[in-house]
């Protein structure tokens, strides 16, 4: 974020004339009146503003009134009296909220009463660390003190690279990639300004999510580690864009705790007013969007626009300059892939003003200091709040108003914001979402960690004791080595940093013409959709085809081409489920989550019509497979699902495709992420589960948290699902539901009803009939280990469950797992007391469980167990049971209920039954459930110790006769069965 530090007034300016007429023709226009479909004028805010105590050194209050800052606002002061205070702090505030002033304060303070302390400066962005220097070397210099800051990153040449590392500035200016190979991996050459190390700041900390942020967090700890070693305990002052739960994600990055008193959330920064305009476009969006910002640059408004991805840059830049001519040299295309010198050259010309109109993917989202701009043009949703927020805050600074105008494409997503403008605008924010602890990325990590210093088994930033998958996976191939005490880890690889990308999207191949010129480059994963044999590549307005994708030499090559198509992969994606980790019920299904291994082969492309997106046709491709392990969460789709739907007249197969393209499209509404982080695969049986099931997972190796987040939440992104597909108003489905831009199958078949019924079915919301299923048999025992005395008391529990639900209302006997527990008690004889359950203790009644030496229940073989299978995925029926009703029906030939043995052996009776218990649990009646719960416990538990100890248990015959009914439940008798 630029250095925006003007003391400006905090009313609303008018809206310029320019700007006004614009919105209003908007409004107005023959071509776009009718598809506006909302307005929302978003009013200025006030600021609040608060003094330091003790106040700014002298020097530090001069410098900032030589730049027209007289007070602070309330959020800068609030962080740095938790910085002066030796704390971690995370500042989350609106684009242009001065966020510059809260690290950079602090730490000039610190430099100024202390000349030896030193404070790293982390930019996710190159572009970023140039602003920030300028910016905070220009504050020291109003302060009288020499320049501070100086940058260290792949762009310093080699002699400034060892006078930094030599005599290092107060202040270095870097990005997390330079941290990890140039600063880690040579630690000693570092000594000087590690030892010296007081403050760490990570500016724009919502960027690092996914797989670069949980690589990041890695490379802090290693960082701290090396720190620490020369003495020096750094504090992290983080800034961010608003978010959802900042402080967890603070310590997901850093691995630090953050207090709520360490959270500054709260904005005190003035804002002008804004006009945010919806439209919905007859036809395509990058048109619409073409068309707006050619009529805004043409009315003398700086505009920006931002599109989803390359091809749509390249698509827009294309049509506006050939559609006027005379916009040529004001309008520029700017996005990942362009050689370094043509973005800075863009940069320098847009803040410069010799620039009118930029047309970027994200890689100008974040606060790179690119002049006043007055309208930002967004081609479709930006996937979140953040970005939408982060990227409609580039217009409109220092007090200027600004419009942002979204132009909705047709996919789910935007149809849902374009559906509900009042949810839209009321929406928090998402979180930021990264796995510190991935072993795929931890792995890679540990092995840099051991070359920089030898790594201790419980070292306090990376501890090899707390990640196993991860050792194991680094000691696979040699690559981490222990020493002979086996006490520590070191590495037979010099400088193994070199191998591991922060990023995560594998080594990019260059793109190279016929002449060898090098026109771009593509990521290792991207490359096989778009830089495949026949693929059609877009470069600032010219057109390639790709000749040829050569894998070994890290190439593309591509020849000039004029075409009035573009390309589309197609491919097949085949799921196996590693291990599962978790599952729980949720109404009427069960949602596990697990360890995936996901095959995905690119099979074809399609050529597409420029205009109009027409299909041209299909054309097949010969490509390696792409596999790799990730985290994945996934719905068990029963087969009265099933049944429903095809009873319905509904298409199953297409049924659960819908619903996997609209969970994908609804899912970045709950997680700080684009669809195309995340991958889906629905599948009519699958060969592990023996069950249809939709798939969601994480689209990077080894996972980043994202599905993990999924299933937590599943509920309520059903519950979106359903609110898109009731809303649409297509009969069949069309690309505002259903239709998916990425489908790797030509979104062939969809079922939108079908997915909207199966919605429904899952939430509960339509009830399905019984089906009838066979009751399995009872499993094979496994045994405890021999006890040392065969007479000596086991240890036993006696339990009992009851549930929500009744048979009825999840489709019949067969669907028990679906049943979901209300409460449960265990009567434990090692502290001879009842303990009673809730559903969401369940995992602590399962521990419990499993370490008892003997689990007595009453028909809990054949249904509590049933029931308790939607939070385990362990076969308790695997655990050493003895369930009285099997063994009385073994004995006797038919099944006697626990009320009946109950009143004939002990002379009591329940106190009431399944009915009434779920009739309690609806009412909330908790006390009343539990219990009855418990009152059979004891009974069952009676019976148990009246067996055991008289060898039989008494039953009523039908002419009235007491009989009874023998037992063998003597300690060494259970041991012996047990065996």
């Amino acid at each position: 974020m630029s250095l925006d530090v003007r003391c400006v007034p905090w009313y609303t300016i008018a809206m310029s004339g320019k700007l006004t007429s614009f919105v209003s023709s908007l409004q107005r226009s023959q071509r776009l009146s009718a598809e506006v479909v909302h307005i929302e004028d978003i009013p200025a805010r006030e600021p609040t503003y608060a003094v330091p105590d003790p106040p700014l050194p002298p020097g530090l209050t001069r410098a900032l009134a030589a730049q027209g800052v007289e007070r602070l606002y309330s959020h800068q002061v609030a962080a740095l009296t938790l910085v002066r205070a030796g704390r971690d702090v995370v500042t989350a505030t609106p684009t242009a909220s001065g966020k510059t002033l809260v690290y950079s304060l602090p730490v000039l303070e610190r430099i100024l009463t202390d000349p030896s302390a030193t404070a790293l400066f982390l930019f996710p962005l190159k572009a970023l660390e140039q602003d920030q220097m300028a910016a905070i070397n220009q504050l020291t210099l109003h302060a009288g003190l020499a320049p501070v800051a100086d940058i260290y990153d792949g762009d310093t040449p080699d002699g400034l690279r060892r006078k930094l590392r030599q005599k290092p500035p107060p202040v270095i200016i870097s990005n997390p990639d330079m941290v990890h190979a140039a600063i880690c991996a040579f630690p000693s050459a570092w000594d000087n300004f590690l030892s010296r190390l007081k403050y760490i700041v990570i500016d724009e900390v919502h960027a690092y999510r996914g797989v670069f942020g949980s690589h990041v967090s890695s490379v802090l700890r290693r960082l701290l580690r090396l720190a620490a070693a020369r003495g020096a305990r750094p504090s992290f002052v983080l800034s961010s864009a608003t978010i959802a739960t900042p402080g967890e994600h603070a310590e997901a990055l850093t691995g630090r705790p953050f207090a709520p008193d360490q959270i500054v959330d709260f904005c005190g920064a003035p804002a002008a007013g804004r006009s945010f305009v919806l439209v919905n476009p007859s036809g395509a969006a990058s048109t619409t969007a073409s068309y707006l910002l050619a009529g805004a640059v043409k009315q003398g408004l700086s505009t920006i626009c931002f599109t989803k991805s390359r091809i749509h840059t390249e698509l827009i830049h294309t049509w506006v300059t050939r559609a006027h001519p005379e916009l040529r040299d004001m309008v520029a295309g700017y996005r990942a892939g362009f050689l370094p010198e043509e973005r800075r050259r863009i940069e320098a010309d847009l803040s410069a003003g010799r620039l009118a109109g930029v047309i970027s993917t994200s890689a100008l989202e974040m606060g790179i200091d690119i002049g006043g701009l007055d309208v930002c043009i967004l081609v479709g949703y930006p996937g979140s709040q953040i970005n939408t927020w982060q990227r409609g805050g580039r217009v409109g600074r220092a007090g200027r108003d600004s419009a942002v105008v979204l132009v909705g494409g047709p996919d789910a997503l935007d149809q849902w914001v374009l559906s509900y403008p009042a949810e839209f605008f009321a929406r928090p924010v998402e979180a930021a979402v990264l796995d510190a602890a991935n072993p795929q990325i931890v792995a890679k990590h540990l092995i840099c960690a051991a070359a920089e210093e030898p790594l201790a088994m419980d070292d306090e930033f990376l501890p090899p004791v707390a990640h196993p998958e991860a050792v194991r996976l680094a000691m696979e191939n040699g690559q981490l080595l222990l020493d002979a005490a086996g006490t520590r880890y070191f590495t037979s690889r010099k400088r193994p940093q070199r191998l591991v990308d922060l990023r995560g999207a594998g080594e990019s191949l260059a793109i190279v013409d016929q002449k060898g010129t090098v026109v771009g480059s593509f990521d290792g994963v991207r490359v096989f959709k778009e830089g495949h044999p026949g693929a059609v590549y877009l470069h600032r307005g010219r057109t390639y085809l790709v000749k040829e994708l050569d894998l070994e030499h890290r190439k593309v090559r591509v020849a000039p081409l004029r075409a009035d198509y573009y390309t589309h992969a197609r491919s097949d994606k085949e799921t196996e489920i590693l291990e599962e980790t978790g599952r729980r019920p949720v109404a009427n299904f069960l949602v596990r989550k697990g360890r995936l291994k996901v095959t995905e082969t690119v099979t074809g492309y399609e050529r597409r019509r420029l205009s109009g997106g027409d299909l041209m046709g299909v054309y097949p491709l010969d490509l390696p497979p792409l596999t790799f392990e990730t985290v994945g969460m996934w719905m068990d789709i029963e087969d009265m699902h099933r049944q429903a739907l095809e009873k319905a007249g509904r298409h199953f197969m297409g049924s659960i495709h819908a619903l996997e393209h609209v969970a994908i499209a609804m899912f970045p509404l709950f997680a700080l992420c684009d669809r195309g982080d995340i991958g889906g695969i629905s599948i009519p049986l699958h060969p592990q589960t023996g069950k249809a099931g939709v798939f969601i997972y994480d689209g990077v190796a080894g996972g980043v948290g994202l599905a993990e987040r999924g299933f937590g939440l599943i509920e309520e992104l059903l519950e979106k699902v359903e609110e898109l597909l009731a809303s649409c108003d297509c009969e069949e489905g069309c690309p505002a539901c259903v239709f998916s831009p990425k489908c790797g199958s030509g979104n062939k078949p969809l079922d939108k009803l079908g997915a909207l019924m199966l919605t429904r079915l899952l939430l509960g919301k339509i009830e399905v009939g019984a089906v009838e299923t066979c009751v399995a048999p009872p499993p094979k025992v496994i045994a405890p280990a021999p006890a040392r005395s065969l007479d000596r008391p086991l240890v036993y529990g006696v339990f009992d469950l009851e549930t929500q639900k009744l048979a009825n209302q999840v489709g019949g006997w067969g669907n028990i797992h679906l049943m979901r527990v209300s409460v449960a008690v265990l009567y434990d004889s090692a502290r001879d007391e009842f303990i009673s359950y809730t559903e969401k203790e369940v995992p602590a009644l399962l521990k419990r469980l499993s370490e008892l030496e003997l689990v007595i229940g009453f028909n809990h073989m054949r249904f509590d167990y049933q029931v308790l299978s939607a939070y385990t995925a362990v076969d308790l029926r695997g655990l050493p049971n003895l369930d009285l009703m099997l063994d009385v029906q073994q004995s006797l030939g038919h099944r006697l209920s626990l009320d009946a043995l109950a009143g004939a052996t002990l002379g009591a009776a329940k106190t009431a039954d399944g009915l009434k218990a779920v009739e309690w649990w609806n009412q909330g009646r908790i006390q009343e459930l539990t219990a009855y719960c418990q009152a059979d416990v004891e009974l069952t538990r009676d019976l148990f110790l009246h067996g055991q100890r008289e060898g039989h248990l008494l039953y009523q015959h039908r002419d009235g006769q007491a009989l009874r009914v023998p037992v063998d439940w003597s300690w060494r008798s259970l041991r012996e069965r047990l065996a």
